[in-house]
This record gives structure tokens, sequence and C-alpha cells, in this order.
């Protein structure tokens, strides 16, 4: 059995050493192969003697090829390896940190004793250091039986070159065969569902599954936001290099350019260029945060015009943090595919088909969130507060506060009809939150006509409607008295709509 004090002297990179030398062999010996597969072909040589220099060199070719093959397998299962013990001492390292900053130290046997000067908190971090140590072994555990198992199957000759090829095919042959029989996740399965397989894994299967399909991973709502980030920025990079020329690139490279920057670390929790393109990028961590805010954009958001939503969350983590947010992740959800004109906005067909995806993502968040649950809020502008109402009405969504900003209308009358995870009905009100700017041209969207109500429903900034509703600046004024830019004017500097939006998300009150 594994004890702490191992594992804690665990160097992955001498896993990456064996790597690399079966690496450089196995290249060494397939730059050979012109010379190995000439000792089975004597051009106009015949008989006896012929015959047996031919099937030694056949055979001595075979067992070449049989070498590099489980060289390579091994060589590949070493390199998944050592990611997956990269992951496990960083954790090592983490718990013990962990324990340091709470006067505790843990013992090479994986005891935990007091170690300078306590914490107020010290029961509580006990216990959970007492549940990492456990989870560490573990992990490190399937680890070794991981790469134990690999080198068994090599050495038994149960990974073959499948024959009939060149050198560098038996090592392609070779690698296909190294990694561990692992399970999809479940057909449409919940974040619950995801949540369990993925726990299911083994870090080298982890591994293999963000290296080698990345794209299967990164958009399973369920899945720590740590690991959906490793696949994205794989995909990332890939659509980088495939769609150059497409006017698609110009927000990957925005997004590109968001990851690079720190201050809050971003996350890539999501990416699909397919059609106008998807995408979902968090400014800090969600799974680590107290105060966790989805933005959902609205009317004309597309994948190639993400950088400008990008930088209205970063706007938002900085106003909670002022705010008094104690660790915060602000979210841009583009998930949903968005009307591209104004008057597409005027149907409701787009917030139905992206309702069920931004529920599903907010119970993912749940599900992935470390320690007490975090004060989620789910926020929408202009057309993305319709996305978020629909949500909200039909069946309800994991979050504890309402933002809707610009609105059209959300599909409700009043806020009875919305409905918040774990918020009393009772109390709907109090968790609802409005905005619209005196010169905002979509208030023309909000009239009453002749009795009839606005096509998306009611202005949730209406006092009639039942939720708080708190000031942003006119915006700029314009023909009749309303104007285009006043629309996109909640996230400057001096609108006070921008510190309210903090205050909602650090769970303040607004004004």
């Amino acid at each position: 059995m594994l004890t702490w004090g191992e594992v804690r002297q665990w160097d992955p990179a001498a896993i990456g050493q064996v790597a690399d030398a079966l690496n450089d062999g196995c290249t060494r010996i397939i730059a050979a192969n012109d010379d190995v597969d000439a000792m089975a072909r004597f051009t106009g040589w015949t008989g006896d003697a012929a015959i047996a220099a031919s099937t030694r060199g056949e055979s001595l070719t075979s067992t070449l090829e049989g070498l590099v093959a489980q060289a390579a397998a091994v060589r590949r299962g070493a390199h998944e390896v050592q990611i997956a013990l990269d992951r496990i001492v960083a954790f090592v390292r983490e718990t013990d940190e962990l324990a340091r900053r709470n006067g505790l130290a843990i013992g090479p046997g994986g005891e935990i004793t007091p170690a300078g000067v306590p914490s107020p908190d010290q029961p509580r971090v006990m216990a959970e250091l007492a549940d990492r140590v456990e989870q560490g072994l573990r992990r490190a555990t399937d680890v070794d039986a991981d790469f134990a198992e690999i080198l068994r199957r090599a050495l038994r000759g149960e990974i073959t070159e499948q024959g009939g090829g060149t050198l560098a095919q038996a090592a392609d042959a070779g690698a296909a065969q190294s990694g561990l029989s692992i399970i999809g996740p479940p057909e449409n399965g919940t974040p619950g569902d995801n949540k369990a397989w993925w726990a299911s894994l083994s870090d080298t299967a982890k591994v293999a599954l963000l290296q080698g399909n990345p794209g299967l991973v990164g958009n399973l709502d369920g899945i720590p936001a740590a690991d959906r980030d490793a696949a994205n920025r794989a995909v990332l990079a890939r659509e980088i290099a495939r769609l150059q020329g497409d006017p698609k690139l110009r927000g990957l490279e925005a997004i590109q350019q968001r990851l690079d920057r720190s201050d809050p670390q971003a996350f890539l929790l999501g990416l699909d260029t397919g059609g106008d393109g998807k995408a979902i990028v968090s400014a800090g961590n969600p799974d680590t945060a107290v105060n966790v805010a989805t933005y959902v954009p609205g009317t004309g958001s597309e994948l190639s015009k993400i950088g400008g939503d990008l930088n209205r969350s970063d706007k938002m983590w900085a106003a909670a943090t002022t705010s008094g947010s104690p660790s915060t992740a602000v979210i841009t959800w583009l998930g949903y595919d968005a009307p591209n004109e104004i008057t597409d906005a005027a149907s409701p067909k787009y917030a139905d088909g992206g309702k069920a995806a931004l529920a599903q993502f907010q119970d993912g968040l749940r599900e992935t969130h470390q320690g007490a649950p975090s004060h989620n809020t789910v926020m929408g502008h202009s057309y993305g507060t319709t996305v978020v109402g629909h949500a909200a009405v039909d069946g309800g969504l994991a979050a504890d506060e309402l933002v809707f900003v610009a609105s059209p209308g959300v599909g409700a009358h009043d806020v009875s009809e919305l409905h918040l995870d774990g918020v009393n009905q009772d109390e709907i009100g109090k968790h609802v939150h409005a905005t619209v700017a005196e010169h905002d041209m979509i208030n023309l969207a909000n009239l009453e006509i002749a009795g009839y109500d606005p096509i998306l429903g009611q202005d949730p900034a209406d006092a009639d409607f039942g939720g708080q509703v708190f000031t942003s600046a006119p915006g700029t004024d314009g023909w009749g008295g309303y104007s285009k830019e006043a629309h996109s004017e909640y996230w400057e500097d001096n609108n006070p709509s921008l510190n309210n939006l903090g205050q909602i998300i650090a769970g303040k009150p607004t004004t």
C-alpha cells in the first residue's frame, strides 16, 4: 500500500525520461527500416541457403516489429502516466499547503498533526485534509496499477505489431494498444451522470481521454472546470490552425489571448465552431469561487464577436471583487444560437432552443463545485434575458439570483412565474433584479400597444413585474429619446449599473 510520504517523493520527470528514451530508441530503429526490410530480401540469390537466410531475416524482422510495437506502447503509456503523476503531485502539494496555512502537518503515513498557529477553521480543515489524503492515495494507487498493467501487457507479448507493414506502422499499432480500456460517458447523461462517470476513471484514463479525445470531454456538463479547460485548449489550438481565413478565427484568437492572461485565470469550459460558433469562458474558477455568475449575451452574439463579451465579464469580475466578493468567477456563456438581427429577436424560438442547455450548464456548476455551495447568479443582456427567463419559467434554474439587463421580455408576466432552485417561491421577487437605461432603444420593444402585451413578455424592469429594479445611467440620447448606443453602455466604467452588477454577484444590496 502506498503512503503519503512515498507519493510526496514521486518524480514525474523520471517517468518522462523513460518516455523520452523509448521515443529516441524507436526513432532510431524506425529510421533503419530499409535496412531491416533488406534482411528478408536477397535479390538474385536462390537455393537452400537463400531460403534459410530469408526465413531467418523474416523472423528477425517480425521480432523487431514486435519490440518496436511494445516499446511504442510503453512510451505512450509512460507519457500519459507522467501527466497523471503531474496532476497527483500537484494535488499533494496543494494538500500540504492547505495543512500548513491552517497550522497543521501531514506525516509520511498520512497522519494529521498540529504544527504551528491553528486557524479558526482548523476542525473543518482537518476533516477535509483526511478526505484529500484518502483521495490522493487512491488516485496514486490507480495510476501505479495502470502503468504496471501496461508494462505487464508488453512483457507478456500481448501488444502486437499486427504484421505486414513498416516499422513506423508497427510503432503506431503498438501505441494504439497502449491505452486502458475506457468506457465512454453515459449517452444523454445528466451532469450528475457525467460527474460520476468522470470520477470513476483513473487519472491515467482521464489523461488518455484529454489527450486522445478532448472533444468528447470539453463540452460535458458535470466535468470539473480544470479538466474541461484542458480538453478545450487542445481543441482551440486545433481549430485556430484549421480555420485560417474564417471570420470565427477572430473569436478564437480573442479567447486564446484571454487564456494567456491571468488575474483572474480564465477557463475554457466549452467550444464549438459549427455554425456561428459557441464558446463558454470563465474569468476565475467556478469550481472553487464563492460567487459565480453566468452572463448570457443577446442578439448578434456569435463566436467571431466574443471578445467584447469577455471584456464585460472581466469588468463584472472586477466590480464584484471591489464589492467585497472573496473569490469570484464570471462566465461568458455563448452556449446557444443567438438571433442574428433585431427582426429575428422578436421570436421566442431562439430562447426555447437555448434554455435547456443553460439549465443543464447551471446544474453542472452545482455538481462540480467544491466545498460549500457557491452563490450563483444568472444574468442576461438584451435577448440573453429572454433565454434566461425561459429557462427559469420552464422548470427553474440552479441559481440564487436572476439579473435582466435591457430586456425585451423574459417570457413571464411577473416574478411568480420564475423559479430558482433553493429559493422559496414566496421570496422569488427578492432574487430577481432588472435595469434598463432611460434612452435605451429596447424600451420601444416593451411598449404595450392597443392593450396587447409585448411580444416576449412583460418588461422585468417594470415595477409591476415584482422584482428589484436597480439604477443605470440614462445612456446616450438619440432620435425620439432613444439610441442604439445606450443599449450597450451598461458596462461603462462610470455607469452605476456596473457597480450594481458587482453588488448582485457578491450577494450585496443594489442601489
